[in-house]
């Protein structure tokens, strides 16, 4: 455990960001109480005070943003004592992210990752040597309104613990309080060990060893959104929580977070499982019984013999290769029914920034309820459009949103933009 001192100046912080939180108390205005651990947003569930905290906690401009990728935006070679920061529901982390992280960490960097869920492709490297035969199979939960959390260090415990409550339009909700379950600690030199507890008898803050560096898990995220960091025992608790991280630079991670939907789907399509193979399988018994076992070689040679044989007296069949379609006409027809029929372009238009903004949604996973340059940069990226189309696109339907009337070739000019965008998205 290292002994941040820059992190002093977070209680100074925190009184000044604290004045602007303070109407949380008030329950006159309206607040979005979902969680989405955005550092942009002052919402209950929002980052912006953890956030802001670590960011002036860093001396001489040593706190970056992951925004485009772990590859691109993690310092693997240069940095030392670094600390990679992730704070959300769930990751969605492809191959490349994952190596790049398990390289970070292994030249003696630090990872904590505050989550509901993590993802199996980390964790199939990171907890490689497995307690007793029990392999990975993602945090416990338990629900309850409220949970009780603590340190285990002597220097950190506090008697009475830290006391966080679900809230949703101010009224506690129940709630899944995640843990990791105990048998992943066995007291190994690569097992997991204890930090932190929830309910006294639970694991919701754990690290583990891998090569020079360390993997700091928590399972409560929640503990360090804004609502929960207004009170003076939330950042006493986030205060303790971030003294286990390093003296170097701060590398914050808004690039992977994902719903927890999302990364518990991504699971489930990639399962670690067990990574010993199945002693018994579907041809055991086959095998086992000698008629059966000739029937089977006979039966696959055959196969073979077919398919090599049959391969040379067959002519490769010849695709039939499509027409030509020009969809501009079909286009301009159906421009010219609505025209002659309703004459509502911008109605049209309307409807198709609609559909477009769903695909956003529904293929980039990005929130389209916030439109500015941050969400123009992240679209690119993902989509590896450039940034004029994209611009060009919500440009045009500015002015048709403005407009009281658009003409027909303002409209064809949006379909042309979108359909540039559909074809060549990635």
């Amino acid at each position: 455990m290292t002994d941040r001192k820059p992190l002093i100046i977070f209680g100074i912080a925190a009184l000044l960001i604290l004045s602007f939180f303070i109407y949380f108390r008030s329950g006159a205005a309206t607040y979005d109480w979902d969680e989405n651990y955005e550092e942009v947003s002052k919402e209950p569930y929002g980052t912006f005070i953890v956030h802001e905290l670590l960011k002036k906690s860093q001396k001489d401009n040593q706190f970056f943003e992951i925004e485009e990728s772990l590859s691109s935006d993690l310092n693997v070679e240069k940095d030392s004592n670094a600390n990679y920061v992730f704070i959300g529901e769930a990751l969605y982390m492809d191959t490349l992210d994952v190596n790049t992280l398990l390289q970070f960490v292994e030249k003696g960097n630090t990872a904590f990752i505050s989550s509901k869920t993590i993802p199996y492709d980390l964790m199939f490297y990171v907890y490689y040597t497995e307690c007793n035969n029990y392999y990975w199979d993602d945090y416990k939960a338990v629900e309850d309104t409220m949970a009780r959390l603590n340190m285990y260090h002597p220097d950190l415990e506090t008697p009475m613990g830290f006391l966080y409550k679900y809230l949703r339009r101010a009224e506690a909700q129940p709630y899944n309080w995640y843990y990791i379950d105990s048998v992943y600690f066995c007291n190994e030199a690569y097992s997991f060990v204890e930090l932190g507890g929830l309910n006294d008898s639970l694991v919701n803050f754990a690290k583990i060893p891998y090569g020079k560096g360390f993997f700091y898990m928590h399972t409560t995220p929640i503990a360090f959104t804004n609502f929960q960091l207004i009170d003076e025992s939330g950042l006493s608790y986030a205060n303790k929580t971030f003294t286990h991280l390093d003296d170097g630079p701060v590398y914050w991670d808004n690039y992977s977070r994902v719903p927890e939907e999302v990364g518990r789907r991504r699971n489930q399509s990639s399962g670690m499982g067990n990574r010993h193979v199945p002693k018994d399988g579907p041809l055991t018994y086959i095998l086992s019984q000698p008629p059966l076992a000739w029937a089977w070689y006979t039966a696959l040679g055959l196969t073979i013999l077919y398919f090599v044989f049959g391969a040379k007296r067959k002519q490769r069949i010849i695709p039939v290769m499509e027409q030509n379609k020009n969809t501009s006409l079909d286009f301009i027809a159906t421009i010219g029914s609505l025209y002659f029929q309703q004459n509502d372009h911008r109605k049209l238009s309307v409807q198709k920034m609609k559909l477009f903004l769903s695909f956003i949604r529904e293929r980039y996973f990005l929130n389209t309820t916030k439109i500015d340059g941050d969400f123009f940069k992240r679209l690119s990226a993902k989509s590896e459009i450039p940034m004029p189309v994209i611009d060009k696109i919500f440009f045009i339907y500015k002015n048709i949103e403005n407009a009281t009337h658009t003409s027909e070739q303002v409209l064809i000019d949006f379909h042309l933009e979108m359909d540039r965008f559909y074809k060549n998205c990635k």
